[in-house]
């Protein structure tokens, strides 16, 4: 039975962040301002804050997102091989994934591994994911120079491009999900002046969206406009707690 209710809060989990990313997509298409998003204070914010508030950083997981929009110079394969050297990637592999045209590179920059996806949704349109991630303080340094240069280089290949970024360690010390979201919720609060939303909860784990007027990133959700998500999931097998802070919204496993 615990299985059960363990998978079921997963399912719905996985459910309600679908919808909060969707909500991100739709917010940041509407906004008349779209280089905020590319702030680099925000990365440098969530990276103090999990120095603060989780004893042991285990990864940072940096995405940049995006749309491209054939315009009759190039057909996609030849934009991807573009942007894949003007990120200094090798060429792409093509391999065809849930029926659709994919190229992809899996390359590792200064101890940051780059994973690069560029896949057609139609003979006009592509969608196009790279993700940075990277542990340890020399390659999280490393990761905030690539996110800035990948984010220019997207935009100079005609890509607009959102960033969302997801941190993940864990807490010492044997503690229910519900006291350490607590206490990582102190640590947060005493920086910045963060409204909590929305929340979900099960037997090992707690997940909170917050308003936080001072980032400028977001997602709609509900008429309201989220900014961080914060989850804590208790690992029985260890008892330790895993912390994951996402801006604006978690897009790894927590």
């Amino acid at each position: 039975m615990m299985a059960v209710r363990r998978w079921a809060g997963l399912g719905l989990a996985v459910c309600i962040a679908a919808l909060v990313w969707m909500g991100y997509l739709w917010y940041s298409a509407n906004q008349t301002s779209a280089p905020s998003h590319q702030d680099p204070e925000e990365l440098r914010t969530l990276l103090k804050l999990g120095n603060e508030v989780v004893d042991v950083p285990q990864r940072l997981v940096v995405k940049w997102q995006g749309d491209w929009e054939a315009n009759g110079n190039q057909d996609a394969y030849e934009a991807a091989e573009g942007l894949s050297q003007s990120l200094n990637l090798p060429g792409v592999q093509q391999l065809t994934e849930g029926g659709h045209l994919t190229y992809r590179v899996v390359d590792t920059k200064n101890g940051v591994n780059v994973r690069f996806n560029w896949q057609e949704i139609s003979e006009d349109r592509s969608y196009i994911i790279i993700q940075l991630e990277a542990a340890g303080d020399e390659q999280l340094s490393a990761l905030t120079e690539l996110q800035s240069e990948y984010g220019q280089a997207l935009h100079k290949n005609g890509i607009d491009a959102e960033w969302n970024a997801s941190l993940q360690g864990t807490v010492k010390g044997e503690h229910p999900a519900g006291s350490t979201m607590k206490a990582v919720e102190d640590g947060i609060f005493r920086h910045m002046a963060a409204t909590k939303a929305e929340s979900y909860e099960d037997a090992t784990t707690v997940s909170n969206a917050y308003e936080v007027p001072s980032l400028r990133s977001g997602i709609q959700s509900g008429g309201k406009v989220l900014n961080m998500q914060v989850a804590v999931h208790e690992d029985q097998s260890t008892g330790s707690s895993r912390v994951t802070i996402g801006l604006p919204v978690i897009t790894i496993e927590y």
